[in-house]
C-alpha cells in the first residue's frame, strides 16, 4: 500500500494527495480527476491520475531500502 502523490506546480515538490492505494490497483485504475490541497503553496491543485504516482515503501514489499514510485498506466 502506498500514497498517491502529485507534483506541486508552484514549488515542484512531491505532495501527498491523501489517497492510499496499492500500486498495482493504481496502474489498472481508470483515468480520474481530483483535487488536492497543497500545504506548501496553500492552494488547491487539480490533477488527473496520469499525472500522479504511488509512492510505496520497498520495505512493505519485502525489500530493503527506501521507496519507489509507481506511475499510472505503467506496465
Amino acid at each position: 500500500m502506498g500514497m498517491v502523490m502529485i507534483k506541486c506546480p508552484e514549488t515542484g515538490n512531491a505532495i501527498p494527495t491523501g489517497i492510499e492505494m496499492d500500486g498495482e490497483r493504481f496502474r489498472c485504475s481508470a483515468v480520474f480527476f481530483s483535487r488536492t490541497y497543497c500545504r506548501m503553496c496553500a492552494a488547491t491543485h487539480e490533477w488527473f491520475a496520469r499525472e500522479a504516482w504511488v509512492y510505496e515503501s520497498v520495505l512493505a514489499k519485502g525489500g530493503s531500502g527506501g521507496r519507489q514510485p509507481i506511475r499510472a498506466g505503467a506496465a
